[in-house]
């Protein structure tokens, strides 16, 4: 077993004697202060477990885990505040503890924020949207079970109604961040599971306390909460700990799946909750609020339509572009050709086509290796973007050939656009993986005033063989091709 585990290790069995006694002290009926002694151990070994964590392994960023570390600081000293209020007696809310624990959401959603900002670099409006339905799906449930019975109580006074109510708006919050982490991109394993099994975790007992509180009508002091407290915080603690925290902010290599099973389960889940809460409410005969149900089926039912409809934009986009390249396919070269060909021969004007071959490119691959031949290619296509006519239609046509449609063009205009071209890539240096190659291209150019999809693409590459013949890197002009006749 590595060495790097061992701390994790150790960690997690001092957690389960602790929890271990605080479920045994708390069936022996011992003293208060005995018996959460061992939740307290852990609350306050959690931000030290955080802190060995990030500098024993050294994350590359770890601003997110010293966030991290100090809302579990913020959290030890209101647990410690709470056991000396539970001690002392009476309480009125808020409390100095609770306004620790408020510092504490909102330094654990920033620790989380930071996370999801690095493992996903930009807007991923998907998983934004799809966490925005699970959200609405869990306030749903959080007003109707939890908000709504406190704000009724009329024996409890504002300021603890206030109070309360504070904390299952935060537990929201700290949810929508959660499920955007875990639906966004980002390298998957151990340490993601963990922190997500402790804000799950969390959230749980959160609703499980504020539940039990309501139909007891006051606090709750349960060894069976007190466990899952402790297994949240252990859990964030071994997360921490672990080796993998060195790659946790890491974007993965191939994005997510955009509608794997598990995302439609989770989203099928949350849909179908505001109509399944409305069934059992109605089966139990309490009465139910149809706005609030009717509003959060609306929202969540235009929020998977906007979902269906970025998937089918995607797939779109997938299909008409290259994925190495970020140009377009040559199925969607091989359509915009056919209809400029009939657009110009209606209109009269001339239509140019280049077809550009990367010269000497399998040498690149024998002797750089395939990554180093994807970088040319990929930063070839770049230049060939950059250089091109605005109007026209770049992509890639196979291999490391590309083809470049460029309406309006005649015979002059188009040679100086293949040799702008041909100057562009040859101008620098291709960094490949560390080495820098000389690439250059060979490029076959025509153009026609009798525009046909076959001719033009036959001539151009007649001219690109000629180019190669007369030994690369040149550009060479192909007599005007005729029309087919029938």
């Amino acid at each position: 077993m590595r060495r790097d585990l061992w701390a994790g290790l150790a960690w997690l069995g001092v957690l389960t004697i602790c929890v271990a006694l605080r479920v045994g002290l708390g069936a022996a009926d011992s003293s208060y202060l005995v018996t959460v002694a061992p939740y307290m151990l852990v609350s306050a070994g959690t931000p030290v477990a955080v802190l060995i964590g990030t500098m024993r392994h050294r994350p590359p960023h770890r601003s997110g885990w010293f966030l991290l570390a100090a809302a579990q600081v913020f959290y030890a000293i209101a647990d410690g505040m709470t056991v000396r209020d539970s001690w002392l007696g009476d309480f009125l809310e808020p409390t100095p503890a609770d306004l620790m624990y408020f510092a504490y959401y909102l330094l654990l959603s920033a620790a989380v924020l930071m996370f999801i900002r690095r493992r996903t670099p930009g807007w991923d409006m998907p998983s934004a949207v799809d966490a925005l339905v699970v959200a609405i799906s869990a306030g749903l449930l959080s007003w109707i079970y939890v908000l709504q019975p406190l704000t009724a109580d009329s024996e409890l006074p504002l300021n603890a109604k206030l109070t309360q109510s504070a904390y299952p708006v935060l537990d929201l919050m700290v949810l929508i961040l959660a499920v955007r982490l875990v639906m966004g991109t980002g390298t998957r394993g151990p340490v993601l599971y963990l922190v997500l099994g402790s804000l799950t975790t969390m959230l749980a007992v959160d609703a499980a306390y504020a539940v039990e509180g309501i139909a007891d009508g006051g606090a709750v002091f349960e060894a069976y909460l007190d466990a899952m407290w402790m297994i949240s915080l252990g859990l964030l603690g071994a997360a921490a700990l672990h080796p993998g925290i060195r790659r946790f902010d890491q974007r993965s290599e191939t994005a997510l799946p955009d509608a794997s099973p598990a995302r439609l389960g989770v989203l099928a889940v949350a849909v179908l909750m505001a109509p399944g809460v409305q069934f059992i409410e109605w089966l139990r005969g309490d009465p139910v609020s149809v706005p609030l149900i009717s509003a959060a089926c609306a929202i969540m039912f235009l929020l998977v339509l906007a979902r269906m409809y970025g998937l089918v934009a995607a797939q779109r986009r997938a299909a008409v572009t290259d994925s190495l390249t970020g140009l377009h396919t040559r199925r969607h070269f091989t359509q915009a050709l056919a209809v400029e060909c009939r657009r110009a021969a209606r209109a009269g004007h001339g239509v140019g086509l280049l077809v550009i071959d990367v010269d000497h490119f399998k040498k690149v691959n024998d002797g750089y290796g395939h990554p180093a031949g994807d970088q040319v290619l990929r930063e070839v296509a770049r230049r060939l973007a950059t250089a091109s006519r605005a109007g026209g239609v770049v992509a890639r046509y196979g291999g490391e050939e590309f083809v470049v449609l460029a309406p309006h063009t005649g015979p002059g205009d188009l040679h100086a656009l293949a040799e702008r071209l041909r100057t562009e890539v040859a101008g620098l240096p291709v960094d490949a993986g560390g080495h820098l190659l000389s690439v250059t291209v060979s490029v076959g150019a025509a153009t026609t005033t009798h525009p046909d999809p076959e001719s033009l693409m036959h001539a151009a590459d007649e001219a690109l063989y000629a180019a190669k013949a007369a030994g690369r890197n040149r550009c060479v002009l192909a007599a005007s091709p005729q029309p087919a006749t029938t």
